[in-house]
């Protein structure tokens, strides 16, 4: 998920916490110095603490931002879909059920141990784990298996042809020490059992209020400037501004969008847009009563006032999405970008209209209205107002929908378990920029499973082949064919309701800025953000 739940999609569940004395912004020593009094440190200000550092527990961009940095990916995956060497010095595909990996010599991870192709290969099944309940899993569902084919050699066998099968790889596979690994099987991920890598950065504490990174010695790159990287968790940006003010933190991810000129207005700072494919949308589970009514989906189409909320929630930052898959997304399927305009002109849309939600739901066979529970994740202002205005809408048509909040954690439970889903709320960023990392993952029954994403439980005959062909053809004019097909259904049949679209805002002070401005993969999937920092 992409969380945000690459997938990073997810919640951005808030807990409260203070900003550590320890993290206090100090001296100004540059790249390439060594780490002591004086050192350079910069600390980001997160919504949440990570419920693990192991991506395979805590499959979340806030946990991918931390570890990134930490346990580089094997490759790096840009937001524009480029794959490219990281920690292999050579990539293969001597037919299209085989992915060979030339890892590069001499890497180290951060305790001195020299990396080899058995902690690539340990790393890799780690995070298609099933089994184990890996929820990264579901991200790479064409991998059959995964071998060390000798010291400095990894092979990845297919189950079938797959053109993103290598992009799904570089957004999850980051590599940590095996031996390490297996001798923190129970508690690997806790404060007390921090995942090795090889990255810029080690973990050197971990606890609820703060995470600390430091150098790491091992480290062959070239050094990001920050000799100290520290990530503290602030529930508000209130109270993240006043620590911004304080110079306790040097980075913030912006909120609430609408509050961006009073975070632009604090000495020395600026607001960054960062360009994102996130989106968000409601699953309506097409399996269980009474979401299993088109004409009740339908109803919840209409009864939400998606343009009011997008202006409401993130003022002019954000709009209302009008289908499943963002125009950037679409545009690189298509024939041309004019094709993919009229196509999508051409599908079916739910405006706010409670005339038309009361006209569905009287050919439903729930037209006196029906009784439902939908959570929204406490604390996460887009989640909450959009489930208040469907309760708050919907009782004009007899309809009671009753919000109750949840944890990030209990919400994580219920979506990775795939169990009594009904209606959920989700942010979204696919894993892969391309039409297959949302609509593959969305649709189709493979991903009607535990760490699969599904959740509207949706198929049809049309859909299913629809979506084998997206996800194993390789053919572009194939795959915009499934593409238009699997538009058109869910246009249709409304398993899904399209929310919002809205790029990252990132703020920074304390002398900070980005060298070049990077986008949401740099920050939530491949680590490249703090390399891309500078100091004035």
């Amino acid at each position: 998920m992409s969380v945000s739940v690459r997938k990073r999609f997810g919640p951005r569940a808030f807990l409260a916490a203070t900003v550590s004395a320890a993290l206090l912004a100090a001296g100004c020593a540059g790249a390439g110095e060594s780490a002591g009094e004086g050192d350079t440190t910069f600390s980001f200000a997160l919504p949440s603490a990570p419920n693990s550092l192991d991506i395979a527990k805590d499959y979340t961009g806030t946990t991918q931002q931390i570890m990134a940095t930490v346990t580089e990916p094997l490759e790096r995956v840009s937001g524009t879909g480029e794959v490219r060497p990281n920690l292999n010095a050579e990539f293969a595909q001597p037919n299209p059920l085989t992915l060979v990996y030339r890892l590069r010599e001499g890497v180290r991870f951060s305790d001195g141990t020299v990396m080899t192709s058995a902690d690539v290969s340990w790393s890799l099944n780690h995070v298609l784990d099933t089994q184990a309940g890996a929820q990264t899993a579901g991200t790479a569902a064409s991998i059959a298996s995964v071998a060390a084919t000798g010291p400095l050699e990894v092979t990845v066998k297919l189950k079938y042809s797959d053109p993103t099968a290598r992009a799904s790889l570089a957004a999850i596979g980051l590599i940590q020490e095996k031996a390490f690994a297996e001798a923190h099987q129970k508690d690997l991920g806790t404060p007390s059992a921090a995942p090795v890598g090889t990255g810029p950065y080690r973990v050197e504490a971990n606890s609820p209020q703060q995470i600390n990174l430091a150098r790491n010695p091992n480290y062959s790159g070239t050094r990001p400037v920050p000799d100290t990287l520290g990530f503290v968790f602030i529930a508000q940006d209130n109270s993240a501004q006043l620590a911004m003010r304080s110079g306790s933190i040097q980075g913030a991810g912006v909120l609430n969008l609408k509050n961006s000129p009073e975070w632009a207005a604090i000495n020395g700072a600026m607001v960054v847009a960062l360009p994102s494919l996130y989106q968000s949308f409601l699953a309506l589970d097409a399996k269980t009563s009474p979401l299993d009514d088109v004409h009740v989906r339908k109803a919840i189409a209409y009864s939400l006032d998606r343009t009011g909320l997008a202006k409401s929630i993130y003022g002019d930052h954000g709009s209302a999405l009008d289908g499943l898959l963002l125009p950037a997304s679409l545009n690189s399927a298509a024939p041309s970008e004019a094709d993919a305009k009229a196509f999508t002109g051409s599908l079916p849309r739910y405006p706010f209209d409670l005339t038309k939600a009361k006209a569905e739901l009287a050919k439903s066979a729930h037209p006196s209205g029906f009784t439902l529970e939908v959570p929204y994740i406490s604390g996460t202002q887009y989640s909450e107002l959009t489930i208040l205005n469907l309760a708050q809408n919907m009782k004009q048509l007899g309809v009671d929908i009753r919000p109750k909040a949840q944890t990030s954690a209990q919400w994580s439970s219920t979506v990775y378990g795939h169990q009594n889903l009904g209606i959920q709320i989700l942010s979204w960023v696919p894993s892969v920029p391309d039409p297959a990392g949302t609509l593959g993952q969305l649709t189709g029954e493979e991903n009607m499973a535990a760490q699969h994403f599904n959740l509207a439980n949706y198929s049809t005959p049309a859909v299913e082949e629809a979506h084998t062909q997206l996800v194993r053809s390789t053919d572009k004019a194939q795959r915009w064919a499934a593409i238009k097909t699997l538009l058109s259904a869910v246009a249709e049949d409304v398993p899904y309701v399209p929310l919002y679209h809205v790029d990252t805002y990132v703020a920074l002070g304390g002398g900070f800025t980005f060298a070049t401005t990077p986008d949401d993969f740099d920050l939530h999937v491949n680590g490249t953000w703090v390399s891309q920092l500078k100091k004035s």
